[in-house]
Order: structure tokens, then C-alpha cells, then sequence
């Protein structure tokens, strides 16, 4: 129940930060264990069910999870992103600025072509809500 209402939450802040209204054309209830997942391209052994939209060629809503331990190394995405740590610890930074844990609620604006790095820590997967107005890419980029 918890996981419901973190991602019901994130759900909402997400679209308020980015100042998105949807207007739906019928509701939508998703409960966590219907929820279709796939294999995230990206990061290998790491997986997203899609809420909405389509992250291959648009805008869209999306629930991901990486296993614990995953690194991501520095990169960078074409557009920005906002994310809200679910489930685990994400350590994240942003080059040259000092790692935070994100753990359960945490939110983070990644603007389009800052680098960034995130590493699952141990323990526990990462599940995150993750949403762009544009589509999803994943670009490594080099320290400066």
C-alpha cells in the first residue's frame, strides 16, 4: 500500500513541477501487480512499465527499477527529466558536485545535457518514477 501511495504522490508532484495538466479521456488505475514490465535498453537487468506516453519516441510516464549495485555511469540526457526515488537508494550527483542518497521520496530535476552519474546501492533494487515531455536516451559522457 505504501508503494501506491509513494507513486500516486510522485505522480502528482511530478506533473505539478512540471506544470503538466493532462486531460484524460477515460481513468486509469494501474495497481502494482499488473503492471507490464520490459527490459529497459538502456541499463542492462534493469526494467520499466510505462504509465503513459511512449519513452521511444515521446513524452511519457514510466515506473523503472535497477538492480541493486547498478552503476550509471556519467551521462547525460538531450531533455530533461524529472525523477522520485520509490523504492532503495539511488546515489546521484551531478559532475563536479558532491553524491546524495535518494532514497524513498527523494526528487530530482535533471536538466536536458547535464551530466550526472547514479549508482543503486546495495542492499535493495531502486524502483524510481520517471517522467519527460520528450523522448528517453541515454548518451555517456566523459568527465571534464
Amino acid at each position: 500500500m505504501k508503494q501506491y501511495i509513494a507513486l500516486a504522490l510522485a505522480t502528482v508532484a511530478v506533473l505539478a513541477a512540471a506544470g503538466t495538466v493532462l486531460a484524460a479521456e477515460k481513468a486509469v488505475v494501474s495497481p502494482a501487480s499488473e503492471m507490464k514490465w520490459m527490459d529497459n535498453p538502456a541499463v542492462p537487468g534493469a526494467k520499466l512499465a510505462v504509465l503513459w506516453g511512449d519513452p521511444k519516441t515521446g513524452g511519457y510516464g514510466a515506473v523503472k527499477k535497477i538492480p541493486a549495485g547498478t552503476a550509471l555511469g556519467l551521462h547525460t540526457h538531450a531533455h530533461d527529466q524529472r525523477s522520485v526515488t520509490l523504492s532503495g537508494t539511488i546515489e546521484f550527483n551531478f559532475e563536479g558536485e558532491p553524491k546524495k542518497d535518494l532514497s524513498s521520496g527523494s526528487y530530482v530535476f535533471i536538466p536536458g545535457g547535464a551530466p550526472h552519474e547514479a549508482t543503486c546501492k546495495a542492499g535493495a533494487e531502486c524502483v524510481y518514477f520517471e517522467e519527460s515531455a520528450f523522448a528517453a536516451d541515454f548518451k555517456p559522457a566523459t568527465k571534464k
